[in-house]
């Protein structure tokens, strides 16, 4: 077993987390470098040279990893701290083809990190209107860099229904921070009188960066989803059924994110017809729930190699 997975030790999670987006840049590099069409944050991005590029990007998916540990090990998840739910979105983020292709989705990620936060504060008896604004302004930020994240909208509510009793205030807040954010855009396009033209720059961010991979590394990555989802759902049932109510609280507003954030794929693929290009924010919740077959499976082993497996197959598949 890689035990080293397991460790409570920040420096191990920041030196593997460097590693592996170091060998992901190794691999990459000498990709042709650019940006398809004529859209502002291509345009904004297409000025960086290319290692600049990377190194930045590789910022963001770090610290969007850091704070998936930090706000994991907030919560009652595990029995102390861990930093493998991050090292896993690490992994998931790197082992995939050159990153400019779904960059907007990646810098999405990071706010709706940021939501997840937010979500997990929410408390039976706590009123919780303001975690609700903060929560539905990160959404609504994460969907400026991807439009198809505004879909992500219903989590809030699900979380609401699942954790608090019915307040209809709490309810309206999504609804009044749209409004509050409209009230901000909607005139500057009226005045400047390109209202449509702000409207379908912020609409094609779904449609110009989105994921996709070869066949073969898609094969690798659903084989090791399968093995590890299925060694995660034993000790994640065993667990919840003797656990108190705040662990239970954590572990659903996971399974609610983890399947808003499949029907995005869902959704995606009835519009534009793409089986995976709206996956990357489904990347957040499948790590957090992935980890815990890693942690608390007895069947550690065959979680780590098909770890090691899934990695060293990607890095095969680049040069096959």
């Amino acid at each position: 077993m890689l035990n080293i997975l397991r460790t409570n030790q920040p420096f191990v999670f920041i030196v593997s987390g460097w590693s592996i987006m170091l060998l992901h840049l190794i691999v990459h590099f000498n990709d042709p470098y650019g940006f398809e069409g004529d859209h502002l944050f291509f345009n904004l991005i297409g000025i960086l040279p290319k290692f600049l590029f990377y190194v930045l990007i590789y910022i963001v998916v770090f610290f969007t990893a850091f704070y998936i540990n930090v706000i994991i090990n907030r919560s009652v998840l595990f029995p102390k701290s861990f930093y493998l739910p991050g090292l896993l979105y690490i992994v998931l983020m790197s082992c995939f083809d050159s990153i400019e292709e779904f960059v907007l989705p990646i810098v999405a990620n990071l706010f709706l990190v940021f939501a997840l936060g937010n979500l997990l504060k929410i408390f039976r008896n706590e009123s919780c209107k303001n975690l609700v604004f903060k929560a539905s302004l990160h959404i609504l930020i994460s969907s400026v860099f991807f439009s198809l994240n505004i879909f992500l909208i219903p989590l809030i509510w699900v979380v609401l229904f699942i954790i608090r009793p019915f307040k209809w205030r709490e309810y309206v807040m999504p609804i009044v921070t749209l409004i509050v954010l409209s009230a901000y855009v909607v005139p500057f396009g009226i005045i400047n009188k390109n209202l449509s033209a702000v409207f379908m720059t912020w609409w094609e961010t779904g449609l110009i960066s989105y994921f996709e991979s070869t066949n073969l590394i898609m094969q690798l990555f659903t084989g090791f989803v399968a093995i590890t989802f299925i060694l995660s759902i034993r000790p994640i049932a065993r667990t919840f059924l003797h656990s108190n109510n705040r662990f239970k609280r954590v572990v659903w507003v996971v399974i609610a994110m983890l399947i808003c954030t499949l029907l995005l794929c869902v959704i995606d693929l009835l519009i534009y017809n793409r089986p995976f290009g709206a996956i990357i924010p489904f990347f957040v919740p499948l790590a957090i729930f992935l980890s815990n077959g890693f942690i608390r499976s007895k069947y550690k082993w065959l979680c780590d190699g098909s770890l090691v497996l899934f990695i060293v197959g990607v890095f095969i598949a680049h040069f096959v």
